[in-house]
Parts: C-alpha cells; sequence; structure tokens
C-alpha cells in the first residue's frame, strides 16, 4: 500500500499539467492571429485611414468584463489564480491584438475589411464616393473610409493599376 500511494500524485502535483494544453492553444491561436494580421499589414500597406470604432467598443467591453470577472475571483480563496489570469489574460491578448469583423483600413498598398485584406491589384471592382472607397469582397460591396483630401491620388493610383475593374455606377 505505501508504494502505490508514493506513486499517486496530488491535485496540487497535477494541477500545474493541466495547464499545458490550454497554453498550447493559447500559443497556437497567438502565432495564427499574428501571422494573419501580419499578412494584412503587408498587403495594405502604411494606414491612410482607419475606422476602428466597433474594435474599439469591444475592447472596452471585454476589459471591463474581464476586471470584474478578475475580481470577482480574487475574493475567492479557494480558486486557484494561475489558470483563471492565463484565460483572462489570453482572452484579452485575443481581443486587442485581432481586428474586429467591423474593422475597416485604407492603406497605400490595399484595404483591409475585418480579417481580410487585399491588395489594389486584387479588388474585383471599386468606385471612389462620398469619403470612402466601395469595393466587392467576396461578391458583396463593402468600404473604407478615404479623406476627400487623398481621393484624387488614390484615384489616379488605382486607375493605372485596375483600370477596367472601376464600377461604371454612381451614387
Amino acid at each position: 500500500m505505501q508504494d502505490q500511494a508514493a506513486v499517486e500524485l496530488t491535485a496540487q502535483q497535477i494541477a500545474p499539467l493541466l495547464l499545458l494544453p490550454q497554453i498550447l492553444i493559447l500559443c497556437v491561436g497567438l502565432i495564427v492571429a499574428q501571422v494573419f494580421s501580419g499578412m494584412a499589414r503587408l498587403k495594405v500597406g502604411p494606414v491612410i485611414a482607419a475606422d476602428r470604432r466597433v474594435a474599439n467598443r469591444v475592447r472596452f467591453v471585454m476589459t471591463v468584463l474581464v476586471l470584474g470577472i478578475f475580481a470577482w475571483i480574487a475574493l475567492d480563496r479557494a480558486v486557484w489564480l494561475t489558470p483563471v489570469i492565463l484565460c483572462l489574460g489570453s482572452a484579452l491578448l485575443l481581443v486587442y491584438t485581432t481586428p474586429s469583423s467591423k474593422t475597416a483600413v485604407l492603406g497605400e498598398g490595399g484595404v483591409q475589411r475585418g480579417w481580410h485584406a487585399r491588395r489594389f491589384e486584387s479588388l474585383e471592382e471599386w468606385r471612389l464616393t462620398g469619403d470612402h472607397l466601395r469595393f466587392r469582397l467576396f461578391g458583396e460591396w463593402t468600404s473604407v473610409p478615404c479623406p476627400p483630401d487623398r481621393q484624387a491620388d488614390l484615384r489616379a493610383k488605382l486607375v493605372q493599376l485596375v483600370p477596367d475593374r472601376e464600377s461604371p455606377f454612381q451614387d
């Protein structure tokens, strides 16, 4: 019986091992998110204009929510804080390092809408109207903000790169 007791692990000894899958999933998720974000930054280039209002609201709400959960959990001494901090911290890290589905970015080399980024050469169809560059993404029209003072330069670039893809539709 004493040999069996020596082999058995206590919950305190096993608990750190249970964190390994969570750490692995977190690392894979962060690597994938950073690879896609990096590819989008390369396609878009230096940012001319961006609309990240929805992403900023989500980040604020998630930060308040995570801090509230952490405060509530920290008061309960029976909870092991390490996995809670790891889980809540990883959630915040992913929220702050990934775009929302409503993120709209216009750059020197292309456009980004949510997770999808396109170089100007890859646009299906485009048109400059009002203070937006409108373009087709997977067959649907969407837009990114375009400052009026940059529209002439952008139109010249788009006409040079993809003149046959300008939409004949006018607002």
